[in-house]
């Protein structure tokens, strides 16, 4: 019996042995620390792209989102503002205390930026989460956060450090799932992964070069894939118009993509813009509203953005190009904004009249207003300290019908949101995401309007 328990226990002691073995063997994958303002268009834009691959890890890679605040003193301050700040506080809260559902959250709420909602979709307590910021501690953790970005020089959102790597490559799901897999090449996920995918790319340009800016369109090509090469072709010439006529393209800029497309871990983001014409995928960007209104006069530094103010993805894109605007410190480039739908009742004619008379502010009172409209459950609790006063129904009415005409004349249709730059660029874009999209190639606002040594594409505190 003896010699029967000594050999029971050489055999667990081996066993054990071999699973603490096992267990420190186990594929460690790397931690991807993002530092971001939470109301950042770019910030946003990077936690979706992560989200988008994180899955296919399966719990080997873990995201952690930081944030970047300044100091007044005592008091913290963030760059988009108080509501900016409080979003920060209750998502490290919900990091603390329900980080299995934090992407599920931040997923929802980069879409909707409807805190109570994704709260609810996510199964999270909110009366636990209020708890956790009123008692202070998230203000403890947004400590810890500041001085990080403190010593490491972090003022820019989106910032990734990959372990305790500083990432400075291209905010893309290919360029950042392979710089974390050179970090754990062990991982079963990056032993699959195949070589990168050369993707070649036709800009059929138009002949618009001056407007478009076709360089700033290859640049972004070039970022987006992991790798791209890229062919400028005039439409006008016999080349341009033979490649136009083989994929029915009728209005240029158009993108022509080679078949291989498909095989890059960027194709899932862009699949839906894209028609597959004879063996190729072209975006032939008519949605995105690039269109060359020939027969209208051109002004400089002029911007109109029709809203619909019953459309919440309408406004919360209207919120973030105000705050683009601002983070590219364009508050000359200011916006009209335009009401535009069929209004009945009188608490949306009384919002519609408010948001006629916010033309008249500058673009920095602008965005608390418009973030307030962006966040109230229903236009009859927008904003009940404003007083409008005595509203002239019929008036308000005809400006609408007025800004609805304008919308038509351009084409516009039913869109529930357009924007028109300087009268040759109109922009039809329904979210916030794509609408950062538009700024980076726009020859106006975007890469080029930059000072030197200024990094396109970040929000700089």
């Amino acid at each position: 019996m003896h010699k029967t328990l000594k050999k029971i226990f050489v055999v667990c002691l081996a066993l054990s042995v071999t699973a603490l073995s096992c267990t420190k063997q186990k594929a460690q994958g790397p931690v991807l620390n993002l530092y971001v303002m939470s109301h950042c268009p770019f910030g946003i834009r990077a936690e979706d792209i992560i989200l988008g691959f994180i899955d296919n890890f399966h719990n080997d890679i873990k995201l952690n989102v930081r944030y970047i605040v300044s100091k007044q003193g005592n008091n913290y301050v963030s760059l988009h503002g108080p509501t900016e700040l409080d979003e920060d506080l209750h998502q490290i809260a919900i990091q603390k205390l329900f980080d299995n559902k934090f992407y599920s959250y931040l997923s929802c709420y980069n879409t909707s930026m409807n805190r109570d909602r994704c709260l609810n979709e996510a199964g999270i307590d909110k009366k636990a989460i209020d708890a956790f910021v009123q008692s202070g501690q998230s203000e403890k953790i947004l400590n810890n956060d500041f001085l990080k970005t403190e010593k490491l020089g972090i003022n820019s959102s989106p910032t990734l450090f990959i372990n305790s790597q500083r990432y400075e490559g291209a905010i893309q799901p290919g360029h950042i799932i392979r710089a974390a897999c050179s970090h754990a090449p062990q991982l079963s996920y990056c032993k699959t992964l195949p070589p990168p995918v050369d993707v070649h790319v036709t800009l059929l340009t138009g002949g618009w070069t001056v407007i478009y800016h076709p360089n700033l369109i290859k640049q972004s090509l070039d970022n987006f894939f992991y790798k791209s090469t890229v062919d400028l072709t005039d439409a006008g010439t016999p080349q341009g118009k033979a490649l136009a006529e083989k994929f029915t393209v009728t209005e240029a800029p158009a993108m022509i993509f080679s078949d291989n497309i498909t095989k890059t871990t960027s194709f899932g983001a862009i699949q839906q813009r894209l028609k597959h014409v004879n063996g190729s995928y072209v975006d032939y960007m008519n949605d995105m509203g690039y269109r060359h209104l020939l027969d209208r006069p051109s002004r400089n530094n002029t911007m109109i953005i029709f809203t619909d103010i019953t459309n919440k993805d309408s406004v919360n894109a209207c919120v973030s190009i105000v705050r683009l605007l601002l983070d590219y410190k364009k508050d000359n480039f200011k916006p009209r904004v335009s009401v535009i739908g069929n209004y009945t009742g009188n608490a949306a004619l009384k919002a519609a009249y408010i948001v006629e008379q916010e033309n008249k502010k500058p673009l920095k009172d602008m965005l608390p207003f418009l973030s307030k409209l962006s966040t109230a459950t229903s236009l009859n609790n927008f904003d009940k300290s404003r007083h409008a006063g005595t509203i002239n129904v019929r008036i308000i009415k005809r400006q609408i019908d007025r800004n609805n005409n304008a919308a038509a004349g351009l084409g516009i249709g039913q869109a529930k949101f357009a924007m028109l730059i300087n009268n040759t660029e109109f922009i039809n874009a329904v979210n916030p995401a794509q609408s950062v999209g538009i700024f980076e190639l726009s020859p106006i606002i975007g890469k080029m309007a930059f000072p030197a040594g200024q990094q396109a594409g970040k929000c700089s505190k």
